[in-house]
Parts: C-alpha cells; sequence; structure tokens
C-alpha cells in the first residue's frame, strides 16, 4: 500500500477449489517504466491512465508522506511530473482514473478522516476540489487504494483497530454507493490490499502477504470471478525471477485495455560479473537515474494471455 515497499519473486501456484483457476501462466519479465521521469529517486508508485493513454498520475513519496504527480505523454515521451491539481495540501497516494475518466479516486490523509477515499472531478478547466466519498465507502479511519468498475463499484481495502487487511466492494447504482462488504476471498486473516478490478468485474489482482507459507512479504495475486463468486486467489508468476527469493511486489493498475499490467516494486536487474566498461557505465547511470533500492513502477504486457477466460487463468464459463 505504501509506495516504497515493494519486490518481485517467482511463486509455486497455491492450491485451490475445484473449478477455480491452480495455476497461472508465467508472465513475461517486467520493463521499468518511464526511467528518469516516473521511475526516479524518490519511492514512485505505479501509475493510472486516462482512456487515451496521454494523461497518468503516481504517488512520488518519501518515508512518511506522499504527493499525488501528473505526467502527460506528447510525441511518445512523458514530461517531468508535476504536482496533480488536485493533491499537494494534504499527504495523498494512490491514484486511480475511473474508468470514462471523468473523475479520480485516491487516498488523502487529513486529520479529521484519516486515511480516506476522496474524489476529484474532472471539468472544463481542469479538476475540481476533492471531495470525501460517503461512510458507505470509508467505513473507518484507515481505507486504501481505490479501483473502479465500469458501472461505478469502487473496490479498496481498509485496515482495522487490529491492523487486519481486508479487501472491500462499495456497489455503486441509481446514482449511489451501497454499503461496502467484504470480498468473500479475503477474510482479513492474510493482508489483503491493493486491489486492482477488470472493468467487467471478472478478476483481479491484489497484493497480499501471509498466503505463502514463511513469506510475511506482499506479492501479487489474481482472483477470478464467476457466477458472481470469486474464486481461490493463485499467486502471480513472472520470467526470470528467482525461485525463493521474497521480495514485494504491489499497487497493481491495469491499462484501459487490459493489456498492460502496472505494479510497484523494488526490484533490481541482476548484474552479471566480469562486465565491460561499458556495462559498467549503463549500471552506474541507472543507479544514478532510479535503481537505488526505492520503489518504482514496472510494467508487464498481459496481450499474448488475453482473454483470461480463454487462455486458464480463469474457468472458461467467463466473468459475471
Amino acid at each position: 500500500m505504501r509506495a516504497f515497499i515493494f519486490g518481485g519473486l517467482i511463486l509455486a501456484a497455491a492450491a485451490a477449489p475445484a473449478g477455480a483457476a491452480s495455476s497461472l501462466p508465467v508472465l513475461p519479465a517486467p520493463e521499468i517504466f518511464a526511467p528518469g521521469v516516473v521511475s526516479a529517486g524518490a519511492n514512485d508508485g505505479s501509475p493510472t491512465f486516462s482512456p487515451d493513454g496521454n494523461t497518468l498520475f503516481f504517488t512520488r513519496s518519501g518515508a512518511s508522506w506522499g504527493v499525488i504527480l501528473e505526467s502527460d505523454r506528447n510525441g511518445g515521451v512523458w514530461s517531468q511530473p508535476r504536482i496533480a491539481p488536485f493533491s499537494g495540501r494534504w499527504n495523498d497516494w494512490a491514484p486511480e482514473f475511473s474508468p470514462d475518466g471523468t473523475y479520480v479516486v485516491f487516498v488523502s490523509i487529513r486529520p479529521d478522516t484519516h486515511a480516506n477515499l476522496w474524489r476529484s472531478q474532472r471539468t472544463a478547466s481542469g479538476w475540481s476540489e476533492p471531495v470525501r466519498l460517503p461512510e458507505a465507502v470509508n467505513i473507518g479511519p484507515s481505507v486504501w487504494k481505490p479501483s473502479i468498475a465500469a458501472d461505478g463499484s469502487i473496490y479498496f481495502v481498509s485496515i482495522d483497530a487490529k491492523g487486519h487487511k481486508r479487501l472491500y466492494r462499495s456497489q455503486y447504482a441509481s446514482g449511489a454507493y451501497r454499503p461496502a462488504q467484504p470480498l468473500s476471498f479475503s477474510d482479513g486473516t492474510t493482508g489483503d490490499v491493493d486491489p486492482e478490478v477488470a472493468p467487467d468485474e471478472s478478476f483481479m489482482f491484489f497484493s497480499s502477504d501471509g498466503r505463502i507459507a514463511g513469506d510475511t512479504k506482499d506479492h501479487l495475486f489474481l482472483a477470478c470471478r464467476t457466477g458472481g463468486t470469486w474464486q481461490a486467489p493463485v499467486p502471480v508468476r513472472f520470467a526470470g525471477d528467482v525461485d525463493g527469493k521474497y521480495d514485494t511486489d504491489n499497487e497493481p493498475h491495469l491499462s484501459h485495455d487490459v493489456r498492460t499490467l502496472y505494479f510497484s516494486s523494488d526490484r533490481s536487474p541482476a548484474v552479471v560479473f566480469p562486465r565491460s566498461p561499458e556495462q559498467a557505465e549503463r549500471d552506474v547511470e541507472r543507479l544514478d537515474t532510479w535503481d537505488n533500492s526505492n520503489g518504482n513502477a514496472w510494467s508487464v504486457s498481459l496481450a499474448s494471455f488475453y482473454p483470461p477466460t480463454a487462455t486458464g487463468w480463469c474457468p472458461k464459463s467467463g466473468g459475471m
């Protein structure tokens, strides 16, 4: 959830009930996203994109506070980030574009509400002043990382007074949010955080700790939804990761075409010795640009695995 707690690993698939996915195809090796721009010297979270893909927001953070930054793509090049119009006054985190691009929901930590979800609307002149979402969504003082379905329903993580982390969904219907309900596979016994749901709510990525024996760090998982029922989550695997290297990946975001997965990680490319002088120069340049043990944004293509119901990710009966 915090943009500076990250990493990567390869995981064996967990056992799942009959009818649920029991394993995943190994995804391609992730690539650093926008090094020196989005992935830079601070702790940088994964980006959320406008529908046309030309505007992004992400969190940049230090040890105890975050701010949401904006970058625009012109000629295939991302601009140097600037503070988002709706951020900067307070301690802000985890922005999420709505699927239609008309608003952004994000976490804001304020003295009167602690960590709650707020919404800024796109207007003709920019972005509106943020408005706190209602109590049906903000069910406690520690609500984090929103994800928005195509119908406006919102997913998030809530942390209770004992530190238990659980995923919730608030259905949006008739212009209002209904009281949030916990997801069936998330019971608070594992540290489930950072949901990212597909627009049709047929599957979601999220991060969790405690789902792998002997490992307490956050890793990415996939859960499929069939006939309105969530199936048992399975771990995500990436090519090139080292089996048993228990680093951490979190804060997943899907591109609007659901063909790319973005996530936050402090993973670092392997360095092979001996190396040439030219490679040493490239390695030092990388250290100076982004590879400094802080969190950065990474991306991986899902194109060859989409749609998931056709590739073994999820039961072939489909989504909702």
